[in-house]
């Protein structure tokens, strides 16, 4: 049990040690992802917000369409024989509509959530190939690193 964690802790240290060694020569590079990071925590905690307040919402509005349906097939045969059909149907439409509005701007804020973190990816890769195009050659070395390197 300590040999693996004084392993796992060395191991550590030597990829702390080459993250540090990568981020002295490409330091633009470590701000442009720490601002991007910054920014999609940012995103991260407005959709939590708002997908916990429309989560609620649907749940709020999904229950008279439940108990306005249940309360229909129960009382189906009276509904027919006063011929009422058409304002039970009205007001059913309504009431789904109005649960189906929230579905939307949920499903809606989902979708906002995903094209940022597609964009954010994107420009991440762009930045990436960008660099890797403009450093001059002697910058990042190919093969593997050793300790004796370190």
């Amino acid at each position: 049990m300590c040999r693996t964690i004084t392993i796992r802790l060395h191991c550590f240290a030597n990829t702390i040690h080459i993250i540090h060694k990568s981020e002295c020569s490409l330091f633009a590079i470590e701000y442009i992802l720490h601002t991007l990071c910054k920014r999609f925590l940012c995103f991260q905690d407005y959709y939590l917000a708002s997908s916990r307040e429309f989560t609620r919402m649907d749940s709020i509005t999904k229950a008279p369409v439940i108990q306005y349906f249940s309360e229909t097939i129960a009382g189906v045969m009276t509904i027919r024989s006063f011929r009422k059909q058409k304002i039970f149907c009205v007001e059913n439409l309504k009431r789904v509509n109005s649960n189906l509005r929230i579905d939307f701007h949920n499903y809606s804020s989902n979708e906002w959530l995903g094209f940022r973190i597609e964009l954010f990816g994107s420009i991440v890769f762009c930045i990436s190939a960008l660099f890797m195009i403009i450093l001059p050659n002697g910058i990042i070395k190919p093969g593997k690193l050793t300790p004796k390197e370190l």
